[in-house]
């Protein structure tokens, strides 16, 4: 109890190592196991099972959109209501969004192992991956309810005031993920049913683990009866849905960014986008981490009425993030060529290619941790308009824009430099509503 309710009290450095730092080490143990799949799968399956992977992953996208809306939109909720000190209320709210969440999962897996062939050909199997995806789809199919549950449970527990617990049911579905990865595809040769199946395990084991903190006695948030209230389950949703949009957005513009890279590149630029977004993707996990760190106190202190340090928290963020920019810019200038060289050791041409294309892509880097804090830090405020309004933008709009008229002007250089250019134009925005914001929290509330 009273480590959730120091959250409106304890020095805003304190509390921003406390939350941020277990967040990104949990993220950071996400995002490899992520690459060491790849790899495994990669080099014991062989392209084709890379290929049905990414072919199921847009049901895999779904799915977590979903649990991410939920998890971001009840989080918020949840931790408004700890900070007006409605403790009764906060568990009312996190039972509705987890019995919502369990029903819309099943129901999504239910109707996708009903129609699984035509939903398989629809994503792009061809005749000789159908049964591939179709295996890992049925598999990851009875792995929704876990797999987009854990989301959910570890926002509740930092709501709680144990964000090392939470960064521990990460950390623990992430380990076992890659060991089981590495049992199943590595050893026993399973295949892409391997690799599901070591998702599957991995996720049930997380999310057995992230139940535990809401059965035990004096917890503040704990599992309880409540009223189908759709209202709320409204609520949640809309608190989540510019979280849920960033997700589709990633899609969107890596669609957009293979289409583009295959008719001025070909296959090659593709390749070295993929590493570059391997490579991106440690970075991405960090921001996110401070992000999610940041939420619950940002919530629990608008519950509060403690405006002014909300304002001071996400000051402190976005000075960190900034520096974590500037760094990842100047080491990937600096170590690029190295990165890349373990994810393509024999492809020169390759390397140099990606070497090249990083230098250019890496200048978002110096930007884009203040648009992810912005838009996470309006969710907490529960302003999910203005938190969606900068996931589009950075997403999709300036995404197209720059993607449509910087290669006619700067060549291939144009299409490395769009998601700077989106960035960029994204931030001015962005700093225009964080300023009218930080009015609004000193007029409004103290």
């Amino acid at each position: 109890m009273e480590t959730t309710i120091g959250l409106d009290t304890q020095p805003i450095g304190r509390l921003f190592i406390k939350y941020t730092i277990p967040s990104i080490i949990g993220m950071l143990f996400f995002s490899i196991y992520i690459v060491i799949d790849g790899i495994f799968v990669g080099r014991v399956v062989g392209g084709s099972g890379l290929a049905a992977i990414n072919i199921a992953m847009p049901f895999f996208s779904i799915a977590m959109a979903i649990s991410i809306m939920l998890s971001a939109g009840a989080s918020t909720v949840v931790g408004i209501e700890l900070g007006q000190g409605k403790l009764k209320e906060a568990s009312q709210s996190f039972s509705l969004a987890f019995y919502t969440l369990m029903l819309v999962s099943i129901s999504v897996g239910i109707v996708t192992l009903l129609f699984l062939e035509p939903i398989a050909i629809i994503l792009g199997a061809t005749p000789e991956l159908l049964s591939m995806v179709k295996v890992y789809l049925v598999i990851l199919c009875l792995s929704t309810p876990v797999f987009t549950g854990g989301g959910l449970l570890s926002s509740g527990i930092r709501a709680m005031g144990k964000p090392n617990y939470a960064m521990a049911v990460m950390i623990v579905g992430s380990v076992l993920n890659i060991v089981f990865d590495y049992v199943l595809v590595v050893e026993w040769h399973w295949g892409v049913a391997g690799a599901a199946l070591a998702s599957g395990f991995a996720f049930a084991i997380s999310f057995g683990v992230g139940l535990v903190p809401y059965f035990l006695k004096g917890s503040v948030l704990h599992f309880t009866k409540c009223k189908l209230d759709f209202k709320k389950v409204g609520r949640f949703f809309y608190n989540g849905s510019s979280e849920a949009l960033t997700e589709v957005a990633v899609a969107f513009s890596t669609y957009i960014f293979n289409i583009v890279l295959l008719n001025h590149i070909g296959e090659q630029g593709v390749s070295a986008f993929s590493i570059i977004s391997y490579i991106s993707s440690l970075l991405i996990a960090v921001l996110l981490g401070i992000a999610t760190g940041m939420q619950p106190i940002i919530s629990f202190n608008y519950g509060a009425g403690k405006g002014r340090r909300i304002i001071h928290l996400n000051r402190l963020g976005i000075k960190v993030v900034a520096i974590v920019g500037i760094a990842c810019t100047i080491g990937m200038f600096i170590y690029g060529e190295t990165l890349i060289n373990f994810f393509a050791p024999n492809d020169p041409e390759l390397i140099q290619m990606t070497n090249e294309a990083t230098r250019l892509y890496s200048l978002a880097f110096l930007i884009n941790g203040i648009n992810i804090l912005a838009s996470a830090y309006f969710t907490a405020l529960e302003e999910a308009k203005l938190s969606a309004i900068i996931s589009l933008l950075r997403g999709i709009v300036f995404v197209l824009i720059g993607i449509i008229f910087l290669p006619p002007i700067l060549g291939n250089a144009g299409i490395w430099l769009t998601v700077f250019f989106s960035e960029v134009l994204t931030l001015v925005i962005t700093l225009k509503l964080i300023r009218k914001s930080y009015n609004e929290l000193v007029d409004n509330i103290k």
